[in-house]
């Protein structure tokens, strides 16, 4: 075959620009799923095309500069955008928010929710691969450039490169130009921001923002005389109770919705529901969804809401970085021995380095198990317990003195969940959920009456221990049932991160509930405190510490006290609504509201990076 032969080499960097905005308008359509509309407002916004193309232009001339071959160009520089395209599509339809840079950095554990053989390939993806794979061939085959001279070739790598990270370190580092662009429907939306400015765009704008920027206003000393006014006399030589707080995977009380029905012999909440009607039980809101672990503990261990940092940012990669005030170093001050347990790996969001930089005096994780790792795939809960009660007796047993704060992250009903026949019990109704999601749900169901069976066996060992406990137990957030809320919408249930404020709660709302044992509330009675029972407040996840010391009384901690006064104003965050002292949602803030977030923002930012921990230890 006769190729076709290129002899003028601005004939190809012409071709290769044109390649890079046919790629990037393709990519466009991959990460809105395919609109028209989304597309439309790029090509009348052609700065923000070129702000979205420039990446592939460059990185596709670097390649063809260094091979002057025009389809090594087209193939091995197209390649990697189209893979993060993808990746950015399959996260927004799985987990509802875009692909950033943190997710690098978590690796696998960013994976482990989804199973890839459920990712949502479709006709329309298998038909672009197929077309730039046939084109790339058709370069390959039918297209000769004329080879480049060592010189102009170097000239051009070189170029090349310079360019890159001159832009890289300017034009892609400039957030206030990025903000000027319009967004397409709620600024609350990473996924509405990322569709409305473009993915490259917007990954590239994030790597800049590993580091929590120094907020507008910042002064130490400021934050300082704000908690000043909060400090309290310390409460000595009072007797605290033991602190159990368990951290449930995807824990969701799926009974709550109306149309789901469960056959005869089978209740995968039963011991759930006896406990929370004799405990202290209420509902807090998350702000995560399917995935994402580590922004609750986070958010429960330091009071922080990631509704008001930042929107790019991985708590445990890149805040937590050094000694930082938390819970456990709270607790330890107050003579708590502390330990930090999770049954899976420690490299899991970083854990083994943000638990010691936490507080926790004793770290566990999946291997100080006794178990068996060949047949074991996720920790069940029962084994969990079991060795955290171990850990418990083991401490009665040499420090019977000191109280003992464990919080513990399971890890059995983690997702994916299979969406075919594995064989388990028909807990659900069929005619409950539509049938092509029946088995997610069903599985899900499962998973979540083996974790039900344990906690029923947790409190019962607790109930027989001869010392005061108090157990918090909470849920980090709804498990993922299929794409874009398909096993959610197969049981007729409002959810939705862009519809309406119920769907919207929905999608973010999980259990909680404090329960103490006989020996616990005689103790707090003792001591003037009445052991609360029933109804628990609708709260914002960072304010669950918080919910703990007020169950307990504790309430000389200058941090915890200045949330007491924030939870009054807002007792829901999220990064699309707030609830209001007065009982209303809103998206909108007057002005001493936005100065209180202002406030709150900047005590955050001390907290994480200038607060001396000194006095704790």
């Amino acid at each position: 075959m006769r190729k076709i032969y290129i002899s003028k080499n601005y004939t190809n960097i012409l071709a290769i620009v044109a390649f890079s905005f046919v790629l990037s308008i393709v990519g466009v359509q991959i990460s809105s799923v395919f609109s028209l509309v989304v597309v439309w407002r790029f090509i009348k916004s052609p700065i923000l095309l070129i702000m979205n193309t420039l990446p592939i232009t460059l990185f596709m001339l670097f390649i063809f500069f260094i091979t002057s071959r025009l389809w090594t160009s087209f193939f091995f520089g197209g390649t990697p955008f189209l893979i993060f395209y993808f990746i950015n599509r399959f996260k927004i339809r799985l987990r509802h928010e875009p692909f950033v840079p943190a997710d690098i950095y978590l690796g696998n554990e960013s994976t482990k929710v989804i199973n890839l053989s459920q990712l949502p390939f479709n006709a329309k993806l298998y038909a672009l691969i197929a077309l730039f794979v046939l084109f790339s061939l058709f370069l390959f085959l039918c297209i000769k450039s004329k080879p480049m001279k060592l010189l102009p070739r170097s000239i051009g790598v070189l170029l090349t490169v310079v360019l890159s990270i001159f832009l890289y370190n300017t034009a892609y580092s400039n957030t206030s130009f990025y903000n000027k662009f319009k967004i397409y429907g709620s600024q609350y939306s990473q996924i509405d921001v990322v569709n409305s400015r473009g993915f490259i765009y917007s990954f590239l704008i994030k790597t800049h923002t590993f580091d929590l920027p120094v907020p507008e206003e910042y002064s130490p000393s400021d934050c300082e005389n704000i908690l000043f006014k909060y400090n309290a006399e310390k409460e000595d030589n009072v007797k605290l109770p033991h602190i159990i707080a368990i951290m449930s995977e995807a824990f969701w009380d799926i009974d709550k919705v109306e149309q789901i029905e469960f056959n005869n012999g089978y209740n995968p909440l039963e011991n759930f529901n006896k406990i929370t009607a004799k405990s202290y039980y209420g509902k807090i809101v998350t702000t995560i969804f399917g995935g994402g672990t580590s922004d609750s503990e986070f958010s429960f261990l330091t009071g922080h809401s990631k509704t008001t940092l930042s929107g790019f940012a991985n708590p445990y990669i890149n805040l937590i970085r050094k000694d930082t005030y938390a819970l456990p170093w709270i607790l330890e001050s107050k003579g708590y021995k502390t330990v930090g347990f999770h049954p899976g790996f420690p490299w899991f969001y970083n854990r083994y380095n943000v638990y010691d930089y936490l507080g926790f005096q004793n770290i566990f994780f999946i291997d100080d198990m006794d178990i068996d790792r060949e047949n074991t795939y996720y920790v069940s809960d029962m084994d969990t317990f079991k060795f955290l009660l171990d850990d418990f007796n083991n401490h009665l047993n040499i420090y019977p003195d000191s109280p003992y704060f464990n919080f513990t992250v399971t890890i059995e009903n983690h997702g994916p969940y299979a969406n075919y026949d594995m064989g388990n019990p028909e807990i659900i109704k069929k005619e409950s959920v539509d049938s092509e999601y029946y088995h997610i749900v069903n599985n899900y169901a499962n998973g979540l009456m083996s974790c039900d069976k344990a906690l029923g066996y947790l409190i019962e060992e607790l109930e027989k221990v001869n010392e005061p406990v108090v157990l918090l137990y909470f849920s980090d957030h709804l498990p993922l049932l299929g794409e874009n809320f398909s096993g959610y919408k197969a049981m007729n249930y409002n959810i939705g991160t862009s519809e309406d404020l119920e769907a919207y709660l929905n999608t973010y709302e999980t259990p909680y509930f404090i329960w103490s044992n006989n020996l616990a509330k005689d103790l707090l009675k003792d001591q003037g405190k009445i052991p609360f029972v029933g109804e628990a407040p609708y709260i914002s996840v960072h304010y669950m510490a918080l919910e703990l010391f007020d169950y307990i009384g504790l309430n000389d901690t200058e941090y915890f006290q200045y949330l007491r006064e924030l939870r009054e104003e807002f007792p829901v965050m999220t990064n699309r609504f707030y609830k209001t002292r007065d009982g209303i949602f809103t998206e909108e803030l007057n002005q001493y509201q936005t100065e209180k977030i202002n406030e709150y923002r900047l005590l955050q930012y001390y907290m994480l990076f200038d607060k001396d921990i000194e006095s704790l230890r």
